[in-house]
């Protein structure tokens, strides 16, 4: 984000004054100033001076709004979208109505506190078009359906670059399954990892099964993905649509390593699924002394 500061030779001195203030808080800026021979510039000159800058500052004294590079100044920014406030100088000053929708700084620090959250706001802006353009530059669409297709692919840069665009991590693909619960079931573990850190919500449940992501990776036999989603406080007795909870998936694929991980963790035995079966009566019927064993020793 850089701030260009306009003034007029009358204003010049405040500007200087106004740059210093901005530059102090850390903000990049740029000096324009603009006299009677404004006229015999060219457009192509005009757009030079104010090259890079992503909002303009008007210096105000009073006789400058009655000045034609002042509303000709105006005028350009308008039609390009370019954010403009002004600073008038002189006390009592009282904005034309053409120009009452502008905002208006009356001391310094209100101006350096403006720009302190629009520079915010603009970076924040700024990620997001950067990462689209990106994006399109790869040839991947903007879409949700793109991006869960590069989760399953285990496309990790082009993940983290639509979440920068704008994405939130909790969005679903077309059949409402959250993008952490697809990598997951695809075992990309750098994929999970990402979209935990930009906010995802660990114990969001799919809307085919009712799986969240720590059913999945039981479902997949992932006990390292388990172990990194307990770790992270995945809700170790999230059950399915039918009831089932990962410590009872990974009785029915008898891993002895993963029902010992979720029993440290705290998951509960004894909880039923909708055929009123537990891991602990799945594990003697199914006649495993090894994780009946375990499940004693939890009593």
């Amino acid at each position: 984000m850089k701030v260009a500061i306009l003034a007029s030779a009358h204003s010049a001195s405040s500007a200087r004054l106004i740059m210093s203030h901005l530059e102090a808080a850390g903000h990049d800026t740029i000096g324009v100033q603009f006299n009677e021979s404004w006229r015999t510039e060219s457009r192509a000159r005009i757009d030079a001076m104010l090259a890079g800058a992503s909002h303009l500052l008007f210096t105000i004294e009073g006789p400058e709004t009655e000045a034609a590079w002042f509303a000709y100044i105006v005028g350009l920014a308008r039609g390009r979208a370019q954010p403009i406030a002004i600073y008038p100088v002189a006390t009592g000053w009282s904005a034309p109505a053409w120009v009452q929708d502008v905002t208006r700084f009356d001391t310094l620090e209100a101006m350096v506190g403006y720009y302190q959250t629009e520079r915010i706001e603009w970076t924040t802006k700024e990620e997001r078009r950067s990462a689209k353009a990106t994006l399109l530059e790869l040839g991947i669409s903007w879409h949700a359906e793109s991006l869960a297709q590069c989760v399953r692919d285990g496309d990790t840069k082009a993940v983290d670059l639509f979440v920068r665009s704008g994405f939130p991590p909790d969005v679903r693909d077309k059949s409402g399954v959250p993008m952490l619960c697809l990598a997951a079931r695809s075992r990309h573990h750098s994929i999970v990892e990402l979209l935990l850190e930009r906010g995802a919500d660990i114990n969001a449940q799919s809307d085919d099964r009712g799986y969240s992501a720590l059913l999945d990776a039981a479902q997949q036999g992932d006990d390292t993905l388990l172990h990194f989603l307990l770790d992270r406080g995945a809700d170790p007795d999230a059950h399915s649509k039918d009831g089932q909870t990962a410590l009872i998936l990974a009785v029915g694929r008898t891993d002895i390593p993963m029902v010992a991980m979720l029993l440290d963790h705290g998951a509960d035995p004894d909880v039923s699924d909708k055929l009123g079966l537990s891991a602990r009566k799945y594990a003697s019927l199914f006649k495993n002394p090894d994780i009946v064993a375990l499940f004693d020793a939890t009593r």
